[in-house]
C-alpha cells in the first residue's frame, strides 16, 4: 500500500457519498482495505469488525476514514481506545497516566504520522485534537457520544474488557474494532480474548460489517512469521 503526502484540504460543506474518487490522503489501497474503509464510511454500518493480519493497514486505513468522517462534521471527535495488556507481565510504568499507557498509543502516532497529521497533539488533552487515546481500563461509566470509536489490538482485550467498552458506547456513535486473532497477547488465559467472541456475537446484525485484510504489506519475513500458528 503505497502512499504520499497531500495539500488538498477538506471542505466539510461536501461530504461525497462515497469515498471511491476522493484523495484519501494519497493511499493506494487493494479491495479489501477499499471494503474496510467502505464499511467505516457507509451510512449502512454502526459497528464494523477486522480481523487482519500483521502488516496489512488496519490501522492506518481505521485513522484516516475516521479523521474524514470528523473533518466532514459526521461526528464530533474520534476516540482511540487500547487494553495496556503488556502491564501484567512488566508492571506499570513510571508517571502519569499518559505516561504509563503512551507506549500503547504508537499505532496511532504512526498512522497520524502517516496522514500528514500531529501526533504530539494527543498527549495534550487542552489541544482540542479530533482524536483522543485511552485505554479501557478508565471508561467505566463514561459514555461515548457523537464520535467515532476506534478499538485497536482487539484481540488483546478479555471478553469482559471488551464488553465493559462496547456498553459505553451510545446510538450516536461508530465503532470500529480491529485486530489479529492470530496474536494475542493475553498474559493469562489466551482462549479468553474477547474479539472473535464479539465478532459471532455480532455476525448477523444488519448493521455490521465484519471484514478481514489479508495481505501483509511489510515483507517476506514478516508474512512468513505471521504464517507460524502459536
Amino acid at each position: 500500500m503505497a502512499s504520499k503526502k497531500s495539500a488538498s484540504t477538506v471542505s466539510k460543506k461536501n461530504c461525497p457519498k462515497t469515498l471511491d474518487d476522493h484523495i484519501f490522503f494519497g493511499l493506494t489501497l487493494n479491495d479489501e482495505q477499499k471494503e474496510f474503509r467502505d464499511a467505516i464510511w457507509s451510512n449502512d454500518y454502526d459497528i464494523i469488525f477486522a480481523n487482519a493480519k500483521a502488516g496489512t493497514g488496519k490501522t492506518l486505513i481505521a485513522v484516516a476514514t475516521a479523521k474524514l468522517l470528523v473533518e466532514y462534521g459526521r461526528f464530533d471527535k474520534a476516540h482511540y481506545i487500547v487494553s495496556p495488556v503488556m502491564n501484567g507481565i512488566n508492571g506499570y510504568l513510571p508517571g502519569s497516566i499518559t505516561d504509563k499507557e503512551m507506549p500503547y498509543y504508537m499505532p496511532l502516532c504512526d498512522a497520524l504520522a502517516k496522514l500528514g497529521d500531529f501526533p504530539e497533539k494527543i498527549i495534550d488533552p487542552k489541544s482540542g485534537f479530533w482524536i483522543t487515546p485511552s485505554s479501557h481500563v478508565y471508561l467505566r461509566g463514561i459514555n461515548l457520544e457523537n464520535s467515532v470509536i476506534i478499538i485497536d489490538e482487539a484481540q488483546n482485550f478479555y471478553t469482559d474488557e471488551l464488553k465493559k467498552v462496547l456498553t459505553r458506547v451510545c446510538s450516536t456513535t461508530k465503532v470500529i474494532v480491529i485486530g489479529h486473532s492470530g496474536q494475542i497477547d493475553l498474559v493469562k488465559n489466551k482462549e479468553n480474548s474477547g474479539f472473535v467472541k464479539y465478532i459471532e456475537h455480532f455476525r448477523e446484525c444488519p448493521r455490521c460489517k465484519i471484514c478481514e485484510l489479508t495481505v501483509n504489506y511489510r515483507g517476506w519475513i514478516s508474512q512468513h512469521a505471521d504464517l507460524l500458528e502459536l
